[in-house]
């Protein structure tokens, strides 16, 4: 009897032992697992909050780099406008006079074939006369004292030039493939390689009356000065 009590005592320890053993395993695996789980926590919060700094530091430079794309291409815009208007004035367009003036002599079509005959003439005396005085395209303007000869684009001055007709002659080239040449009695007020612009005197008329003779050409071709002042209206 008193041996059967002493195996129970000792049963009774074991599975105290063990029921602590137990307790002390389950309680280790819950401080672990409640340990990890604060980690994984704390971590993702950090990481969340990591996330969502960039994606505020991504939307901001998303943001500015809208924002200079915009300006760029606005910028481009304007530039290509001011271009438009820039290379708009370099055509010589209107009438190439600033006052009271009277056109004298238009350009006719039916004269219009360049390859027609011209009259004769001493080509060692005026080796341009053809190319500068016979073609059909020449427009006479008479002008008051007081007016001016003023340039109809944007150009570079090509040439200044003595001119057995008219006196003067100044020729332009407005660099798109247009030229327009002056020719007039009194002493130019540009010279050659003159930048000038639009509207710019070229010549001002001093005496009681003189006569303009004004030419266009483009791409080496004479056209109708007309056609020029019709588009400005």
């Amino acid at each position: 009897m008193k041996k059967h009590v002493e195996n129970n005592k000792k049963s009774n320890s074991l599975i105290m032992y063990w029921l602590l053993m137990l307790t002390l395993i389950f309680l280790a695996v819950n401080i672990i697992f409640i340990v990890s789980f604060a980690r994984i926590t704390s971590d993702f919060e950090s990481f969340r909050e990591t996330s969502l700094k960039q994606n505020d530091d991504y939307e901001t430079e998303i943001s500015n780099l809208q924002q200079k794309v915009a300006l760029l291409a606005e910028r481009v815009s304007v530039e290509n406008e001011n271009k438009s208007i820039e290379d708009a004035k370099k055509n010589p367009i209107g009438i190439p006079v600033s006052g009271q003036a009277t056109i004298v002599s238009e350009p006719k079509e039916e004269e219009s074939d360049l390859t027609e005959e011209t009259p004769e003439t001493d080509p060692d005396q005026n080796p341009e006369f053809e190319d500068t005085l016979m073609n059909p395209y020449t427009l006479e303007i008479s002008l008051s004292k007081g007016s001016k000869v003023i340039a109809t684009g944007n150009g570079i001055v090509e040439e200044v030039s003595e001119d057995d007709i008219y006196g003067y002659l100044v020729k332009i080239n407005h660099q798109n493939g247009y030229v327009s040449i002056y020719r007039y009695d009194e002493e130019p007020k540009i010279k050659k390689g003159d930048e000038v612009l639009k509207g710019q005197m070229i010549f001002e008329v001093t005496k009681n009356k003189g006569t303009l003779a004004y030419h266009i050409l483009y791409e080496n071709t004479y056209i109708n000065p007309f056609d020029m002042i019709e588009i400005s209206g």
